[in-house]
C-alpha cells in the first residue's frame, strides 16, 4: 500500500475519478499518520469484504472511518477535497498526482485533532486518530 500527502486543491470530480482507479484522495486534516491512513484503508477493504460497509462506494467508506464519523454528509465535510489546501492519497498499487508531494502533511498536528473535534489526551495525541476510527468500527 502506498499513501503519499500532496500540496495542492483538487475537485471532486477528480478525486471521484482517481477512486474510480483505485487511488484514493482525502483532505489532508482528516489523517493523523501515515499508519492512520493506512489502517483506515485496510478497514475499509475489510467492510466490504465482510459486507459491513456503510457506504456504497470505498473512497466514501474510507472518509467514514478517517473520521469516525457514521454519517456520509458529515465525513465528506470533513474529509472531502473541496477547499483543502493539501490531499493524502492512498493506494494499493504506485501512483503520481500532477500536485508537489509533501511528506510532511502526514505528520500529526493539534490542527488535525482540532479539525476532526477530538479531544487530546496529554502524550497521547496521535493515537487519538485511532480511537476516532476504532469507535465507528463498534458501532457496525
Amino acid at each position: 500500500m502506498i499513501v503519499k500527502g500532496y500540496r495542492g486543491t483538487m475537485s471532486a470530480e477528480e478525486a471521484e475519478e482517481l477512486a474510480n482507479r483505485g487511488i484514493y484522495v482525502v483532505n489532508h486534516l482528516c489523517v493523523g499518520s501515515r499508519e492512520h491512513a493506512e489502517y483506515a484503508f485496510l478497514k475499509m477493504i475489510d467492510a466490504f469484504q465482510r459486507g459491513k460497509n456503510i457506504a456504497r462506494k470505498r473512497h466514501l467508506e474510507l472518509m467514514l472511518i478517517l473520521s469516525g464519523r457514521r454519517q456520509i454528509r458529515e465525513a465528506l465535510a470533513l474529509c472531502g477535497v473541496e477547499n483543502a489546501e493539501g490531499v493524502i492519497a492512498i493506494s494499493s498499487g504506485d501512483f503520481s498526482l500532477p500536485l508537489e508531494e509533501d511528506p510532511s502533511l502526514l505528520e500529526c498536528s493539534p490542527a488535525k485533532l482540532e479539525h476532526l473535534g477530538i479531544v487530546p489526551v496529554r502524550g497521547k495525541e496521535c493515537e487519538m486518530f485511532f480511537e476516532n476510527s476504532a469507535l465507528l468500527e463498534l458501532s457496525r
